[in-house]
């Protein structure tokens, strides 16, 4: 019997290569079933909608199966801490989510973290991916300084505040964020439509950052295109608590001031306690001016007459979950979608409306999700 000694040797050199080529898919199929990823947190300070945000990311996560149940979580609507949340979350079984135990940065509570979480993230490279809350943690990560993984959340206008350079392309690849075009316009119109006022106030901190967040680009082109005026006072955002007393004296003294100039007033995003706002708002009341807040239902509750509020966090959590777990796996951040726009919610306040002389209209009791009858 002849044996051709070349053709075993060829076919034991297959059978080896297959074996290695298969030990090795194996493997790599293993590790990524195992890999564990290393999630950052990084916000301006403490606020709501960073807050809510976050919580219906995690909801999102648990709904796409690659974390536990949160409910058990140190969460509830309307609160402005994060770091409860994360201290939980480091704290417990997350999965193939790690969410790393000293990587929560809030730059109001952490003075200097500004530039150790980009010193971290140039230096250590010891997270895969950053979650990002508001204007002002978006700018100061959208560098070139790092190449990790950035995804930014609850901006008012990402691409006003030169996060991203357009909602189509966030012009670099670790870089993404979260845009919902026109929705400030959107809610000046609402509140055009509600009062139909002719002069609305608005009191903001008149610096780069908080005409951004405030969004006073959107609402001036939009007093041009409806034909009201707008009158402003500018009082300076508190540096710490213990200026808070001055920031809430300036606010009273500028509602005082505009509630005999106006006859509607625009409650911007701005670091008002919930229990103030009714107090702040007693001129306008005195003086029948209605009020609307850019922040949305919890400020209705505390007293403004409507909003058109982004409360309900669910949505926005499921598709930013989603962008997050695509880039997880491989994906650049820039290829993400990044234009979501939010289903609406309609807050009004009953209360709130009696004391201003306003009867709300029936039509739009029928379609609002929140009727307050009291102010909380």
């Amino acid at each position: 019997m002849n044996i051709n000694k070349k053709n075993i040797g060829f076919t034991i050199v297959i059978i080896l290569m297959v074996t290695v080529f298969t030990s090795s898919f194996l493997f790599a199929e293993n590790s990524k079933e195992n890999e564990v990823w290393r999630i950052g947190y990084v916000e301006g300070g403490p606020f709501v909608n960073f807050a809510g945000t976050f919580y219906g990311l995690l909801e999102g996560f648990e709904e796409l199966g690659v974390l536990g149940e949160v409910h058990e979580m140190p969460y509830t609507p309307g609160q402005e801490d994060s770091r409860s949340m994360w201290n939980w979350l480091a704290n417990t079984d997350t999965g193939k989510l790690d969410f790393v135990e000293d990587a929560h940065y809030s730059f109001e509570l952490d003075p200097g973290s500004e530039e150790e979480v980009l010193d971290r993230l140039a230096e250590e490279r010891d997270l895969d991916l950053v979650i990002v809350m508001g204007t002002n943690a978006g700018q100061v990560l959208s560098t070139d300084k790092h190449d990790v993984p950035t995804m930014v959340f609850s901006t008012t206008n990402a691409v006003d505040a030169n996060i991203i350079d357009s909602k189509e392309d966030s012009g670099k690849d670790h870089i993404w964020a979260h845009m919902e075009p026109d929705r400030e316009k959107r809610l000046i119109e609402v509140f055009s439509d509600l009062f139909e006022f002719e002069t609305m106030g608005i009191v903001y901190e008149d610096t780069d950052l908080a005409r951004t967040y405030s969004a006073i680009d959107e609402i001036e082109a939009t007093a041009a295109d409806r034909g009201f005026e707008i009158n402003y006072r500018h009082v300076d955002e508190p540096v710490d608590s213990d200026d808070r007393e001055r920031y809430y004296s300036e606010l009273a003294e500028a509602y005082e001031e505009l509630s005999k100039e106006i006859d509607a007033f625009y409650i911007t995003v701005a670091s008002i306690e919930s229990a103030r706002l009714e107090g702040l708002l007693e001129p306008f009341y005195q003086n029948n001016i209605p009020s609307f807040s850019q922040l949305g239902g919890e400020d209705v509750a505390s007293g403004a007459v409507a909003s058109v509020s982004r409360d309900d966090f669910s949505e926005i959590g499921l598709f930013g979950s989603d962008r997050i777990l695509n880039v997880l796996e491989g994906d650049l951040p820039r290829e993400q979608t990044q234009t979501f726009t939010l289903t609406p919610l309609i807050s009004v306040n009953l209360e709130a409306a009696k004391l201003v002389d306003y009867q709300v209209p029936f039509e739009v009791l029928l379609v609002a999700d929140e009727v307050h009858q009291t102010i909380n």
